[in-house]
């Protein structure tokens, strides 16, 4: 890494700034495998301002952006999921910085939000033709299941990692 890193909690003047990051993430990730009429109606239903905003107010969801030399370049959010102790963290890394390290920077600091919150354990899924983030996931968690989600009308199999917190 030629730059310095830094995350911090997610503001709402960061929201242009997650919204950025997660179109070239998912676009890069997702187009071929979902089309990207379907990435362009994900994104903005998922990322819509009021979500994002309502994200950052709630105690009980971790939003952080990770920043290299003052540029936001990544973002994580992550919450319980349920009452048994099991949570969900979600990150991506703009797609010119992946392999830096940053995605792991920003689970180390999710996953201490979820400790805050008394989650147990992280339990996650990942399309399974999503090469970038199985690779990801097979590097720092366990990879317990298979099974399909519906994504748009259509049945696509996911790996289902979990991690202990």
């Amino acid at each position: 890494m030629s730059f310095q890193t830094r995350i911090r909690p997610a503001e709402p003047v960061d929201i242009a700034d997650i919204r950025r990051v997660a179109r070239a993430a998912w676009h890069t990730v997702y187009d071929d495998i979902l089309g990207e009429e379907t990435v362009n109606e994900l994104l903005s239903e998922g990322y819509a301002p009021p979500v994002l905003e309502q994200m950052i107010d709630l105690e009980e969801v971790g939003l952080f952006v990770s920043t290299a030399d003052g540029d936001i370049v990544g973002y994580a959010s992550c919450g319980m999921t349920d009452s048994a102790g099991f949570g969900d963290l979600d990150l991506y890394v703009h797609p010119d910085y992946w392999g830096e390290g940053i995605g792991s920077e920003l689970l180390s600091q999710g996953e201490q939000h979820l400790r805050e919150l008394s989650v147990r354990k992280i339990r996650d899924e990942v399309l399974a033709e999503n090469e970038v983030g199985n690779a990801f996931y097979r590097k720092h968690f366990e990879k317990v299941d298979e099974r399909t989600s519906e994504v748009d009308g259509k049945e696509l199999p996911v790996n289902v990692y979990e991690r202990r917190v």
